[in-house]
Order: structure tokens, then C-alpha cells, then sequence
């Protein structure tokens, strides 16, 4: 994300994501409420197409290669959401993937591949007798795709990766059709807008067997009130903030690259002590404390209030036609971000530190055997 965007609850909204990640991948530290609440944010920010992508990319780099099967089910219940948008067909897909335990070597490939530089053509030796010298080594150079074998794949994987990824999807595909029985699967999650991941993913899923786990769940009548509850209005509007906003931002999405971390800033009028004076204030804050609508106004939750209120910007001030749409807009939607308690500002606003997504990982007890920086996910 370029810049500073605000979330419904003017989080920033890359930090949404990333929270939201983070508590899908680990359940034992991050309860399914706190899960469903990012997701929903994301949903109400009207981010839900991108939220349909995210969760697929997800399934792809950590619960493919377990769940293979599990992608008919994505593809159900995201068919069923496109007839009404209703949050319950996003909440069963993150309840049922926050039940398993995810696995990372899809994602360490694909990231550690990243991260490195890697000849991209699969120019490589296949040994076919453990037994024989160098002497005895096939060298296989690939040509066309057509020569490609899933032992020349297998043989490197690393290198089979940075390969495909010079390809066209429909390369990749051609190249796993050719090699692997087609099944009804292999139609399913269509609207997932990186087509090309997700065949890389089946690739290797072939190359790399996994034992096929998956633990069946569906919502509660408790995960469907807490869902309610999340829909439920306000009686003040300014309390909003203090109400909904239930988790702060996690720390650990320091892993990532994140907007606050451009280290832009905003020159704002702070009051000191007995005057106002001019600051230069870090952006993540003065977009919370100051200028939240200018913020927020790409937003597709916001942006459509914004323009039914006839909403323009000035200098990141918000200008109005007239009196009588400012007042009514701010009865209706006004936060109040500045005047809340210092708990509710700080769910936002907290101080993050940089760190590796070997690092962030770490503090979950998973570690890679590569060394994997701060990356964008």
C-alpha cells in the first residue's frame, strides 16, 4: 500500500489485513472471534472482493498442500456470497481454515524464492542411480515446456519455481495438465485473480506429498450472534470507536511492509499547553488524530458516504455544498477519533517495530530454515 488508507473503524487498513492473517494462521494465540472481527472489517471497509482473494492466497501458500479438496468449498460458498453478500459465507470459509494447522512450505518456497536470486532456467543435472558418479549424471536442459517431467521439477524446486514464474498461467496449467490427472477441482475458484499462484501451488503440491488432514466445522449459533453483533447499530455515534473497535493492532504485523513505515509525515495544529502551534507529526497518527476523512475517502465504505454527502478536500479538509450536509453528515458518521479515550486511539496507533517474517514467524514457534525478510504479502 502506497499511503495511509482508513478502514471502517479507521484502522489502517493494510494492518487490517495483516492482522487478520496473522490470527487465521495461528490459532493457538488468536482466538476465532478475534479472526472474524479483521475479516470483517475488511468486509464492511467493502473490501470484499479483496478479502475473497486474500483468503484464497492464504489457502493456497498454507492449507492446499493438506486440503486440496477444501477448494470446491471455497468456491461454494464464494458463489453463494456473489447472490448477497452476506458475511456467514466468509465467516464458515476463515472458521473452517482457522481450525487447521496451516503449513508453511508453500510459503517458503514461493517466499524464499523471492527473496533470492535463482538462475530462472531449469538447466539442471538428474542423478538416475544414487549410486553411480558425476560421470553417470544426465544433464537435462529444458527446451520447451513439453520436456518438463516432475523429476526434473522435483530434482530443484527452488529452481522449478523461479521457472514457472517466467511462465503465463495458462503455461503453468499446461504444464500440470500435462503431467497430472485433471479433476472437477481443478475448475473451481475462478475469481482468485492470480491465477498463476494458484497452479505453481498445485505443482508443487504434487511434488511435495503431504498427508491429507482437514478437521470439518461450521458456525455456531454463538459465531452467528457475535456476527450480529458485529452488524448491530450504534445508539450514539461517537461511541462507535469505543465500542467496536474490540482488538489493537498486532504488533508482530511489523513483518510486513507496511504504509506507516514510508515514514511520512503531515504538518498538523497541535494544541500545547496554552496555545496551538504547528507539529510535524508521524502520517499514521495525524491520519487518525486529524485528517481521518481525507484518509479514508478511498475507502469504499467511506467513499460512497462521501460522495452522497458531496464531499470535496481541501488542503485534507473535508468541504461541504452547504451547513445542513456537514451537520447531517457528522450526526451520522461522526467518530470523533480524536476525543477518545486513550485506550481506543491506541488499538491504531501503537507503535510498531520493523522486523523479518522470520522474525514475526518466530514468535509463533515457526521457524524457516532460510532467512526470509520483511516482505508484502
Amino acid at each position: 500500500m502506497e499511503t495511509i488508507q482508513l478502514s471502517y473503524l479507521l484502522y489502517n487498513l493494510d494492518e487490517v489485513k495483516y492482522c487478520f492473517m496473522l490470527s487465521l494462521l495461528f490459532q493457538n494465540n488468536h482466538t476465532l472471534s478475534e479472526c472474524l472481527f479483521w475479516a470483517y472489517e475488511l468486509h464492511k471497509s467493502k473490501q470484499s472482493e479483496f478479502l475473497w482473494n486474500f483468503i484464497a492466497k492464504i489457502y493456497y501458500d498454507f492449507y492446499y498442500i493438506k486440503g486440496a479438496s477444501f477448494e470446491r468449498q471455497i468456491d461454494i460458498e464464494y458463489n453463494a456470497w456473489k447472490k448477497g453478500s452476506d458475511f456467514q459465507h466468509i465467516a464458515k470459509i476463515v472458521k473452517e481454515l482457522h481450525k487447521q494447522n496451516a503449513d508453511i512450505t508453500i510459503f517458503h518456497y514461493l517466499h524464499a524464492n523471492i527473496n533470492t536470486n535463482i538462475n530462472t532456467n531449469i538447466n539442471t543435472n538428474i542423478n538416475t542411480n544414487t549410486n553411480t558418479n558425476n560421470d553417470d549424471e544426465i544433464k537435462m536442459e529444458i527446451k520447451s515446456n513439453d520436456d518438463i517431467t516432475s523429476d526434473i521439477l522435483k530434482n530443484n524446486i527452488e529452481h522449478s519455481i523461479s521457472y514457472l514464474h517466467t511462465q503465463s498461467a495458462e503455461d503453468v496449467k499446461y504444464i500440470y495438465t500435462s503431467l497430472y490427472k485433471v479433476n472437477r477441482n481443478n475448475d473451481m475458484c475462478l475469481f482468485y485473480e492470480n491465477q498463476k499462484h494458484r497452479w505453481i501451488v498445485k505443482l508443487i503440491s504434487k511434488l511435495e506429498k503431504r498427508k491429507k488432514v482437514w478437521i470439518k466445522t461450521k458456525l455456531t449459533n454463538a459465531d452467528i450472534k457475535q456476527i450480529a453483533e458485529f452488524e448491530a447499530p450504534i445508539d450514539h455515534v461517537y461511541k462507535t470507536l469505543k465500542i467496536r473497535r474490540l482488538y489493537e493492532i498486532n504488533p508482530l504485523v511489523g513483518g510486513f511492509k507496511l504504509a506507516r513505515f514510508k515514514g511520512e509525515t503531515d504538518v498538523v495544529k497541535v494544541w500545547d499547553k496554552t496555545h496551538y502551534t504547528f507539529s510535524d507529526v508521524d502520517r499514521y497518527i495525524s491520519a487518525y488524530l486529524h485528517n481521518w476523512e481525507f484518509y479514508a475517502r478511498t475507502t469504499p465504505f467511506w467513499k460512497k458516504i462521501f460522495d452522497t454527502y458531496q464531499i470535496k478536500f481541501v488542503k485534507k479538509k473535508p468541504t461541504f455544498p452547504n451547513v445542513d450536509l456537514l451537520e447531517s453528515f457528522y450526526d451520522a458518521y461522526g467518530f470523533e477519533p480524536d476525543e477518545q479515550s486513550g485506550e481506543t486511539q491506541y488499538k491504531s496507533i501503537r507503535s510498531i517495530e520493523k522486523r523479518s517474517i522470520c522474525n514475526c514467524f518466530k514468535k509463533y514457534n515457526v521457524e524457516f530454515n532460510s532467512k526470509l525478510l520483511q516482505i508484502t504479502y
